[in-house]
């Protein structure tokens, strides 16, 4: 099994859809509902990858996401923002707080899976192929 992958999104429907389909791919998966719940997760497990939603309620993702860069021990983390809004300003600022990637929901699951893959094998030659 490969992963784990953390993924954190205020939506059931779309974590239950995450997880079935990066199971299905041979993912391990850990879920949050809420940012702080994802970023106690990400603290716990350490996961090589976080796929982060924008609009959630007590927490922002901009929140999240900087939570988890202000960590020294999820710096290599790859954090895939994976959020329906699309405009410009965000995708920037995600980039900004330290996003790996953005995907733009509804997004293809090839394309979410490619991502992954491509970032964890970039991340494992980076840490000498750990």
């Amino acid at each position: 099994m490969k992963g784990p992958i953390l993924v954190i999104d205020n939506d059931p429907s779309i974590v239950d859809f995450l997880s079935f389909v990066l199971e299905d791919a041979g993912y391990g998966v850990h879920t949050a509902l809420d940012g702080d719940v994802g970023i106690a997760l990400a603290l716990r497990h350490r996961p090589p990858v976080v796929i982060c939603d924008l609009m959630m309620g007590q927490m922002h993702g901009f929140e999240v996401l900087q939570a988890l860069r202000a960590r020294a021990e999820l710096a290599e983390t790859v954090v895939i923002v994976a959020s329906s809004k699309a405009f410009k300003a965000d995708v920037d600022r995600a980039r900004e707080l330290g996003a790996t990637e953005y995907l733009v929901k509804p997004f293809r699951v090839d394309e979410l899976l490619q991502a992954i893959e491509r970032h964890l094998s970039t991340r494992g030659a980076r840490s000498g192929g750990a």
